[in-house]
Order: structure tokens, then C-alpha cells, then sequence
């Protein structure tokens, strides 16, 4: 767009650099002065900022709501009345710190062959990628002021703005103070010793020392196409002739390859006045061009040409420019895109560099190399403010939106286990759930979609990393064989085994007649639950109220007692038939069965290691009557060792697997609506006392359709979605925050593969294991491979 020239030039005029011709590495970095928040004087009266900003998921997601992406990116850009740039930082990442980050260290516990394997999984998800290296996104923002507090005032203005526009997009824009900035520089200076840096600013101006000395290398070498550091060799390269129209993901892909690399786009707005004021009068020279050629052409007998095609051109451009200024809130811009690109060979260097112009070529991008200014391109490249190569071109708001520099979230969290990888970014998954406001969980996947994979992986990262204990309720018996292998107890509760939980049970020491800790209300609130399920029908207010009598008095008289013991269900039934109201004998009557019947495994004191770590247990043998009341009693026997763990500052990850039986949804709708009610008091108490909970089950759209189940979904902030047919994707939206163009990540995808939700963070991952090692034959559930293998299957728990 060759036809802006005079007060336009002055806009894209290049910086002049402090030192004409540095005499040292320090020299060579363009700051005058730093202030502790963060402002840094570039040069005389010119200050700059630096912020971080958080990538969001913009090539995963619809292409309407992409679109709606660049009209909010658009509108952030117009806000932005200063020169400004955006910088995507391909910085070197600590791989040994990573790997201490991700890998289990062995503790000699009898179980570090597993954490070998556990470990190999890790390390080739690590070597697919590219872990080698870490995204960083930031925006300078340049200004020229008097003096520091002047621009410390615009700073301030500028943050609440942008803040809110960053936050429109889904995005989260924060400022660096002086060590975070001067970190930032250190990285690549001294690419390597990343974690070395440290930088106390009141130390620096006590003691009067040049910080640079602390964040420079030792050398740097200019060639006429490249430059050398102490470290590496570099070369800054640039696009010097754009296409007509550029796709908005081109930038992803320049900046997606895993090499180490600073892609900057400067961008400075033209104010609106001028632009408008200078289309004006173009436009009004283009048209006395065309009545003096035509004057001419009528001079000549010449009535039947046309204008020239040149000014026709000419005309409908600038028509259709004041038509966007006016009319289409385009305001233009001066913008450039520079790279610097890393290697430690230049025969890398020189491959990289083909690369980069290979994808430039596909786009019609010419990318050509900083002839004889690799220094001015450094700087300019650098996220310190100022920009002293003079590769800018005009655009409009549009142009500048298709340079979008957003691509997809990620999630790393150097505490947390590993989920798997990106499969857009194919960086590895590591999250903490722990660190979530809410760190419950919900498991969907249709049969052998992976769920019960996922699950264990989980389980077995928890106990091989973590001190925390491990609970299952197991409906199929899937997760005996995991359990067993990392020494867990495996409870198979069934009508004709020896093992029996006492769900009256109680830490009778710690009655008292107050009940101030609230242990008999809580035990009230269960027995609703497991008498309405023994009854088989809906409890009204008058059996309610007995069976709260019977309760408190049963452990009243025990708080009051000298020989302190703990009751079992025939001494609940014993003052059910005490009481004189008809309601209580049929609250026996239903009890009866489960008490002095065939199904009394329950009426026993606790014969189990119920302390155990790692326990699992099995209800597939309890038969349809016992199986609602067991979960209840599972339920509650995990409640209070949940509450027992808390008391020792230890986390507890309760694993319930088909939940939707206890839930009573899809079939199993019509069950009692205590069953949930108590899981999802459970959902909301174990928080405060370091429950992590999880729901494992097959169809979404079952759980859509209850209540309880749409409550406790919503108040999770870890969700695994696996493969899934029929999907209510509005809901799933409106529920769980999982956008609809999203779920082309879960529909007729492999086994392993899905979508994760981490907090707000929503990515798809890729969480499959190479067959063929001990913890792919401990994990796998499919019958055919475990018959060809020669394992036995679940039944041998039975």
C-alpha cells in the first residue's frame, strides 16, 4: 500500500540505539534505567512495560467462535493507541528440572519396578514432543512521557483496560516487575542456565552494581547474516512481502516448530485523524488526475475512453479504505514481524532457516534474512521496547487480527501427575488437582473408551508419588488386580463371604451428649438414606422422625455409659421394635431381611484392615437388594476415614466407579433419592477435609438428564471425557463449560484419547500406553488380549 508517505513516515521511523558502536555486551542491551515495578526508560524520555499474557484455545474451537476471537482481537487492538508488541518466545526449557518435575524418583519401597515402567511412559511422551521447549506470550507497550511518574500514570490507566479486553478473549494479561523482565532477557543471553537467574532489586541499588554484568553472556559476534553468542549461534529474519490475505494461523505454525525462537510482531497505530485527513486528500488528487486526463482526452476529440486502469484502481482502493475507516471501525497500522532464530550449529541454524522460509513460501510470505542488521534486529526482536529495523508495512485492523497470536491452552503444574498430552501441542499434560478450588472429578467414557485406564493410571501415580490413601468402589471388580499389586486390600463383599463392615460404627471416645462434633447428626442423615433404600419406598416425615430418635438415643446411651462399645444394626432394630408408633415396625420390617435375614452381612462389627492405603471395594456379588445399601455403607465407612485422614493432614481419592447406579439415572432411575443426596453431600463436605472425589461412568447424557448428577458435574472442576455417542452438547456446554466444537476431540476417537478439563483450561489429550509392559497387562481390562496373554481375569477375586 505504497500511497502513504510524509507525517506516515515519521510513525514507522526506526529507534537509534544508545551506543552507535557498543563496546561490550552490556552496551548492546537498550535500557537506560529500570524502576522496581517493571517501567524501564529505553531511552531518553521513552518508557516501556512489559506483560505476560496466557495463551486460550483458538485453534480447537468452532470456527464461529473463532471468528467471534478476532472481532474481540480486533477490538482489543483499536484500544491500543501507543506502539506496541507482541512477542512469542520460544525460550529453553530446564529439561532435567522437567524431568525431576514429571518422573517418579525410586523410594525402595518394594515397588520401584513399577515406577521404572511408570517412568518409560513418561520419558517417550517426553521425546515425542517437544518438551524441550516452553511458550511464552508477552506484550511491550512503548510510550514516550517527561518522566517516570507520567508514565507510571499511563501504565496504570492502560493495565485496567487491557486487563478487561484480554479477559473478553479468555485470556489473562499480568505485569512483570523489574526481575521478571530482566529474567525474561537472562534466558536468552544465558540460554542454559535458566534456573541460575536471581535478581534482588534493593540489593542492586544498594550496592550501585550494573545489573546487566548479571543477565549478558560473555560475547557476541555480528556477521553480515547471523550473529554468535557464548552459547549459540542465531540468525533474525523478517517478512519483508506479505499476500493479499493471510490465513489467521500463520503464525501458529512459524512459531509451532520445535526450535528455540523470538517471533515479534511490532505494530504502531496511525492516529484516526490523520488517516483520515490523508485518505481525504489522496482521494481528492486521484480525482483531479481524472478530470485532467480527461479534459485531455476531450481536447483531443477522445469522448468514448475510459479513464486509465491504473487510476481506476487507484480510485476503488482508496473508496473502499475510507469505506473500512468510516464505516467498518478499521483503524491502520504500521506492523512488522521479525524472528530470531536459535541453533547450536549454523548447518542447523541453516536448516531451520529453510524451514521458516518453506512455510513462508506456502502463504506467499517472502521471509528473508536481516542483511547487515542482525544487531538492530536482536533488539527489536527482544521484548524491551524498541524497535530499530525498519521492516513495517501499512495494514488495517483485520490485517493485524490475522496475525492472531493465540493457539491452545496448556496445562503444567510441576506438583501434579501426569494425564497424557496435548494432541494439538503434543507437550505433556501435568495437573494437580489438588490446586483446583474444587479438585473433584467425573470419569466418562463409553465401554471401552479407556475411563477404567485413565483411572488406574491415576490411581497408580497417586500411590507411587504421593503419601495419600487410595478407596474404590468397585461395581465390576476391575480394580482388584491394582490393588493387590501395590499390596492394597481387596473387600469382596457378597452374600456368602466372611467380610463384614459395621455401618453403625462410630469412634465411640469421642460421644459426647452435646454431640458437638456432630457425629450423631451425620450418622442420622446416613441411616435415612440405608433405611429408605432397605424399605424400598419414599420416607415420610413421621418415619424420618423415628428413625432420628432411635439414632441419638441408641448412641446418647453409649455417650453416657461407663463400658463404651460400638452397636450394630440389630441394636437399631431392637429400639425400632421399642418404640410405640405402627411407622416403626415397618421401618423393622424393611430392616429385617438385612438384620436377622439371608443379607445380614452388615449386623457385624468390622472384621477388615479398613486402614489400609489402598482399598478396593468389590459389590459385584452383592445381587440387586444389597447392592444400593452397600454403596450407602461404603459411603459412609469412607466419610469418616476421609474425616480420620484430615485429622492427620493426609488427602483421601475416593474412586466411585458406575456411579450412575447409586445416582439412579438411565435404568437405574426411580432408585432412592437419598443414595444421591449423600453422595453429593459427600461431593461437597470431603473438600474441606482433602477428599478428591471421582465419578467414573459411561454416558453423559444419562447423568444430563438428573439433577444431582447436573449439580455435582457442575461443582467439578476435573473432567475426563472419553469417547461418547449422543451427546446433549448445549448442555454439556451450559453444565460443564466444555465448548461444542470441542467434542470432535471425543466423537469416534481411539481408545485413551478425549477431551480434559483442568479448572478453566480444556484441552484434548492423548493418555495412551504402548502394549506390551507390566503396567499396559495391569491395567488393561480387555478380555480377548488378557485370554491371549494367559492372565486371569476378575474372577479369581470372586
Amino acid at each position: 500500500m505504497g500511497i502513504f508517505t510524509d507525517r506516515f513516515i515519521q510513525l514507522k521511523k526506526a529507534d537509534k540505539p544508545l551506543f552507535a558502536a557498543p563496546k561490550s555486551v552490556q552496551q548492546q542491551i537498550e535500557i537506560l534505567r529500570i524502576a522496581k515495578d517493571g517501567i524501564f526508560e529505553n531511552t531518553k524520555n521513552r518508557y516501556s512495560r512489559v506483560y505476560r499474557f496466557a495463551d486460550i484455545n483458538y485453534v480447537t474451537v468452532s470456527e464461529g467462535d473463532q471468528y467471534e476471537i478476532l472481532k474481540q482481537y480486533c477490538k482489543l487492538v483499536n484500544a491500543i493507541d501507543v506502539a506496541f508488541k507482541i512477542t512469542i518466545y520460544n525460550k529453553n526449557r530446564n529439561m532435567s528440572q522437567f524431568r525431576q518435575n514429571v518422573l517418579i524418583p525410586d523410594k525402595d519401597d518394594g515397588y520401584d519396578h513399577l515406577r521404572d515402567v511408570y517412568n518409560d511412559i513418561v520419558e517417550e511422551r517426553i521425546v515425542a514432543g517437544k518438551q524441550g521447549i516452553e511458550q511464552e506470550r508477552f506484550l511491550t507497550v512503548t510510550v514516550e512521557r517527561k518522566d517516570y511518574e507520567q508514565a507510571k500514570a499511563f501504565f496504570n490507566t492502560f493495565e485496567g483496560g487491557m486487563q478487561q479486553e484480554f479477559h473478553a478473549i479468555g485470556s489473562k494479561l499480568e505485569p512483570l516487575d523489574a526481575a521478571e523482565r530482566l529474567r525474561v532477557l537472562y534466558n536468552f543471553y544465558r540460554i542454559g542456565d535458566e534456573e541460575t537467574f536471581s535478581f534482588d532489586f534493593d540489593a542492586y541499588v544498594k550496592s550501585k552494581t550494573d545489573y546487566k554484568n548479571d543477565i549478558c553472556g560473555s560475547m557476541i559476534k555480528y556477521s553480515p547474516n547471523d550473529f554468535e553468542t557464548d552459547r549459540k549461534i542465531c540468525r533474525a529474519v523478517f517478512i519483508r512481502r506479505y499476500p493479499t490475505s493471510l490465513p489467521d494461523t500463520f503464525i501458529n505454525e512459524i512459531t509451532n516448530v520445535p526450535v528455540h525462537s523470538i517471533t515479534s510482531i511490532d505494530i504502531v497505530p496511525v492516529p484516526k485523524d490523520l488517516t483520515t485527513r490523508t485518505l481525504q486528500k489522496k482521494y481528492l488528487g486521484v480525482e483531479s488526475d481524472i478530470l485532467r486526463q480527461q479534459r485531455v482526452r476531450n481536447k483531443n476529440n477522445d469522448f468514448a475512453s475510459d479513464i486509465s486502469y491504473g487510476k481506476k484502481v487507484e480510485k476503488k482502493t482508496l473508496e473502499a479504505l475510507m469505506d473500512d475507516v468510516r464505516e467498518n471501525d478499521q483503524n491502520l497500522f504500521f506492523a512488522g514481524v521479525n524472528m530470531v532464530l536459535i541453533a547450536d550449529t549454523r548447518e542447523e541454524l541453516n536448516s531451520i532457516t529453510e524451514t521458516i522460509q518453506t512455510i513462508g513460501n506456502k502463504y506467499l510470505c517472502n521471509m528473508e534474512v536481516h542483511h547487515l542488521q542482525q544487531r538492530e534486529a536482536l533488539n527489536t526482536a527482544l521484548p524491551v521496547g524498541v524497535r530499530q529495523v525498519e521492516t513495517m508495512r501499512t495494514m488495517l485492523t483485520r490485517d493485524i487480527a490475522a496475525l492472531m497470536p493465540f493457539n491452545v491452552q496448556e496445562i503444567y503444574e510441576p506438583t501434579g501427575l501426569c494425564y497424557g498430552t496435548n494432541r494439538i501441542s503434543k507437550n505433556l499434560c501435568v495437573a494437580d488437582r489438588k490446586k483446583l478450588t474444587n479438585g473433584n472429578a467425573m470419569v466418562f467414557g463409553v465401554p471401552g473408551s479407556g475411563k477404567s485406564f485413565f483411572c488406574k493410571s491415576e490411581m497408580l501415580g497417586v500411590y507411587l508419588q504421593t503419601g495419600d490413601d487410595i478407596i474404590v468402589i468397585d461395581p465390576t471388580l476391575e480394580y482388584f488386580d491394582i490393588a493387590q499389586n501395590l499390596g492394597g486390600v481387596c473387600i469382596n463383599l457378597s452374600n456368602y463371604t466372611q467380610n463384614y463392615i459395621n455401618p453403625l460404627w462410630l469412634d465411640v471416645n469421642e460421644l459426647d451428649l452435646a454431640d458437638s462434633k456432630g457425629l450423631i447428626r451425620d450418622k442420622g442423615e446416613f441411616m435415612l438414606g440405608l433405611c429408605e433404600q432397605a424399605m424400598s419406598e419414599m420416607l415420610n416425615s413421621r418415619h424420618k422422625s423415628i428413625i432420628d430418635r432411635c439414632i441419638r438415643k441408641l448412641y446418647l446411651d453409649i455417650a453416657m455409659s461407663k463400658e463404651k462399645y460400638v452397636p450394630v444394626m440389630s441394636d437399631f432394630y431392637d429400639l425400632l421394635m421399642k418404640q410405640p408408633e405402627e411407622e416403626a415396625r415397618d421401618i423393622a420390617l424393611g430392616l429385617e431381611l438385612f438384620v436377622s435375614g439371608s443379607l445380614n452381612i452388615f449386623n457385624h462389627q468390622t472384621n477388615l484392615d479398613v486402614d489400609n492405603r489402598f482399598i478396593v471395594y468389590g459389590i459385584r456379588d452383592l445381587g440387586k437388594e444389597l447392592s444400593a445399601i452397600a454403596m450407602l455403607v461404603m459411603l459412609e465407612n469412607v466419610r469418616a476415614r476421609i474425616a480420620r485422614n484430615a485429622e492427620k493432614g493426609r488427602a483421601t481419592w475416593l474412586y466411585i466407579d458406575e456411579c450412575h447406579v447409586l445416582l439412579g439415572t438411565g435404568e437405574h432411575s426411580g432408585r432412592s433419592e437419598y443414595s444421591g443426596k449423600f453422595l453429593y453431600s459427600l461431593w461437597k463436605k470431603v473438600r474441606k477435609q482433602g477428599g478428591l472425589c471421582t465419578a467414573i461412568t459411561q454416558n453423559i447424557s444419562d447423568m444430563l438428564q438428573n439433577y444431582t448428577a447436573v449439580t455435582m458435574l457442575a461443582n467439578s472442576e476435573f473432567i475426563a471425557l472419553l469417547k461418547q455417542a449422543n451427546v446433549d452438547s448445549q448442555e454439556l456446554s451450559r453444565v460443564a463449560g466444555i465448548p461444542e466444537a470441542q467434542l470432535k476431540y471425543v466423537n469416534g476417537c481411539n481408545s485413551g484419547m478425549g477431551i480434559l478439563k483442568h479448572g478453566e483450561v480444556i484441552i484434548p489429550f492423548d493418555a495412551r500406553v504402548k502394549k506390551n509392559n507390566i503396567i499396559y497387562d495391569l491395567f488393561n481390562t480387555n478380555l480377548h488380549e488378557k485370554n491371549k496373554q494367559g492372565i486371569k481375569t476378575d474372577d479369581q477375586y470372586s
